[in-house]
């Protein structure tokens, strides 16, 4: 009777486990980051609440609560710099959504700061549609607004149809934050952008 080499075997059984290994650890860290950008990014089909807030003008606005076919949220701080290199994007798309689609879509901006300090920066740089001063972290986590600038495009039934996080600061980035609306599904690729700084 011939003796197998251990020895040999062992080191084979030892590096398949280190490969096994390796891959499982790379398939957790994958499920890690999903899950860290599921929880701290908005997402195509994210469900957001109707939340009340007031309007720099005392008017009641109500973010996530769509009264057309469409909402359009511009998450912003006045201290951000890549949202004061936005802000002519934003007027423009502003000025597009009202001409394409009138009453049927409503733009917010949401601003993270205290009303008064709000107040003169959206004087200063024009603003012509309802901003809500909103300051409060929970708030702004239900709708994945903490980082900024954030634009999340809402769907009739509550759910985001398209998000662009970073400085908008092309047409094609107001191009692609129009065709979310203009389809019933857009594609995969159109309906989460990140610019980077």
């Amino acid at each position: 009777m011939r003796k197998l080499p251990l020895l040999p075997i062992a080191l084979l059984l030892s590096l398949a486990l280190v490969a096994v290994l390796a891959w499982q650890n790379r398939e957790l860290r994958t499920q890690r980051d999903w899950l860290a950008e599921r929880a701290t990014r908005p997402y195509y089909g994210m469900y957001v609440p109707a939340v009340p807030a007031q309007g720099l003008r005392g008017e009641a606005l109500t973010l996530g609560g769509v009264s057309g076919d469409f909402q359009v949220l511009y998450f912003f701080t006045p201290q951000c710099r890549y949202c004061l290199a936005s802000v002519p994007m934003v007027r423009a798309l502003a000025g597009r959504l009202d001409d394409a689609f009138g009453q049927r879509v409503q733009m917010i901006g949401v601003g993270d700061a205290e009303a008064g300090a709000l107040a003169g920066y959206v004087r200063e740089h024009g603003f012509d549609f309802p901003v809500a001063a909103v300051a409060d972290r929970r708030t702004l986590m239900l709708f994945r607004g903490s980082s900024v600038p954030l634009v999340l495009v809402i769907g009739a039934d509550g759910r985001v149809l398209h998000s662009h996080l970073g400085t908008i600061d092309t047409m094609d980035q107001v191009g692609s934050i129009l065709a979310a609306m203009r389809t019933d599904t857009p594609p995969a690729a159109a309906t989460q952008t990140r610019s980077t700084p």
